[in-house]
C-alpha cells in the first residue's frame, strides 16, 4: 500500500426489528400466553392422571389442539428472542404441525368411539378415510411451509448472486 492508499472495512449493522414488529410479536405473545398456559395445564392434568372423562377420539383431537397453542406460544417466543421473523423455526414448526393435524385426520377416524363433528373429506361407503376439517389444515400448513421454503431458497440464491 502506498502513502494515501487504505482501506475501509464497513461495519456489520446487525439487522433487528423495527420498534413497531417488536410491539406486533409482544401483543402476539401476550394473546397466545392464556391460550398456552390453559393448554400446558391440560396436558399435564390428562397425562399425569389419566383422567379421561369422554372419547379417546375427543381426547386425542383436544391434545392436538393443545399442543398447537403451546407450540406456536414457544415459537413466538423464540421469534422474539432470536429477532428472526422467518426462520427455520417457523418453517419446521409448520411442516411439524401440518404432519400432525393430517395423521390425526388419518387416525382419530378409525377409532372406535369416533363421532363426525366436522365433515368427511374421503369416505368410501361406511369407511371414512380423512376427516376433512383436520386434513385440510394440516394440508395448508405444509403448503405454507413449503412456500416458504421455497423464498428461503430464492432469497438465498438472490444474496449468492448479489454479493459476487
Amino acid at each position: 500500500m502506498q502513502k494515501n492508499d487504505f482501506k475501509i472495512v464497513p461495519k456489520k449493522e446487525k439487522k433487528g426489528f423495527s420498534r413497531n414488529l417488536i410491539i406486533l410479536f409482544l401483543v402476539c405473545l401476550l394473546l397466545l400466553l392464556p391460550f398456552a398456559i390453559r393448554s400446558f395445564v391440560f396436558l399435564i392434568g390428562e397425562f399425569s392422571y389419566m383422567t379421561w372423562k369422554y372419547s379417546v377420539s375427543l381426547f386425542l383431537k383436544d391434545v392436538v389442539l393443545e399442543l398447537t397453542f403451546v407450540i406456536l406460544f414457544l415459537v413466538v417466543l423464540v421469534i422474539l428472542c432470536t429477532q428472526k421473523p422467518f426462520s427455520k423455526i417457523l418453517l419446521r414448526c409448520s411442516t411439524g404441525l401440518g404432519i400432525l393435524y393430517i395423521v390425526t385426520a388419518i387416525i382419530v377416524p378409525r377409532l372406535p368411539d369416533f363421532e363426525l363433528q366436522t365433515f368427511i373429506l374421503v369416505g368410501i361407503n361406511d369407511v371414512i378415510i380423512f376427516e376433512g376439517f383436520y386434513f385440510i389444515i394440516g394440508l395448508v400448513l405444509i403448503i405454507f411451509s413449503v412456500l416458504m421454503k421455497a423464498d428461503l431458497i430464492i432469497k438465498l440464491n438472490w444474496k449468492m448472486k448479489c454479493c459476487r
